[in-house]
């Protein structure tokens, strides 16, 4: 791999780092797609690399969206047993998998995230008033609306359960699972999204070790990828996660959409033999 190459991860990886921070994905959804496509990069160990630094991506947005107290902590933890879990069991089936099958399933999942984000009610109103048998009740202040936004997650039991796909999915395709957890939070759990994109941030490094070290001992971690990778995102979250406060959601998900909707198309024509413009 040369020198320019290398650098044209770590500047993918940077802008990938601040768009994923924004939206509380990890960067992995738009890392993995480019890297295999556009830059050479085998798919797994694109997949390999996304999650290294998927975990830096959630240390560096993370702790500004602690700084700020937008994550909702206790919910965090009641959803990270269930999405560790599933991430392990992700991370085993990506080892044996044929790559265009990886490129079908990568391609199908960003799709469905494309669903998600349209249904995402960014705007809506959230339960702010009743009852809180979970003890999760929330507040955080919204520099773009001016003021502080209360809620309370609804319907947390089913919101744990499909917790374990979003695991599943993060360890198969090493994306951190946040690509499902942000639209589950706010259109199931009708917790706001920039509460739901900061609480997803902090638990993707969490959800993602697991998975990173089977793909480590299963020889998958390229060193030239990794880095400039895990280094790029670092960089690109800390912009992204103060960028996310002073945009709307709205504004946010209708970028996410956009570009997803590329990146997948390019993938599956890919995994079909279809040559695409400017891709490898």
């Amino acid at each position: 791999m040369d020198h320019f190459t290398e650098l044209a991860i770590l500047v993918v990886a940077a802008l990938s780092g601040t768009l994923g921070a924004m939206v509380g994905l990890g960067g992995g959804v738009f890392m993995v797609p480019i890297f295999s496509a556009y830059l050479g990069v085998p798919i797994k160990a694109a997949i390999a690399a996304s999650a290294l630094a998927v975990i830096v991506n959630s240390l560096g947005g993370a702790s500004v969206y602690l700084e700020h107290r937008m994550v909702n902590l206790r919910l965090a933890l009641v959803l990270l047993i269930a999405t560790a879990l599933g991430a392990i069991a992700g991370a085993l089936l990506v080892v044996g998998a044929p790559v265009n099958a990886l490129r079908v399933v990568f391609a199908l999942a960003l799709y469905a995230m494309i669903v998600l984000l349209s249904l995402q009610r960014a705007t809506a109103q959230p339960v702010s008033a009743g009852p809180d048998s979970w003890g999760l009740r929330g507040s955080f202040f919204d520099p773009a609306a001016g003021q502080v936004v209360r809620y309370v997650p609804q319907q947390v039991g089913l919101g744990a359960t499909l917790s374990a796909v979003a695991g599943v999915l993060s360890g198969l395709l090493g994306v951190g699972g946040g690509f499902i957890q942000v639209p589950l939070m706010n259109v199931l759990m009708r917790v706001p999204v920039k509460a739901a994109a900061a609480t997803s941030a902090f638990m993707i490094g969490v959800t993602v070790v697991g998975s990173t070290l089977l793909y480590y001992a299963n020889g998958l971690v390229n060193p030239q990828v990794a880095v400039p990778a895990a280094f790029g995102v670092f960089l690109g979250s800390q912009a992204g996660s103060r960028l996310a406060r002073r945009l709307r959601g709205r504004v946010l998900s209708r970028i996410l959409i956009v570009i997803l909707l590329y990146l997948a198309t390019t993938i599956l024509l890919q995994a079909f033999g279809v040559h695409v413009p400017g891709a490898r």
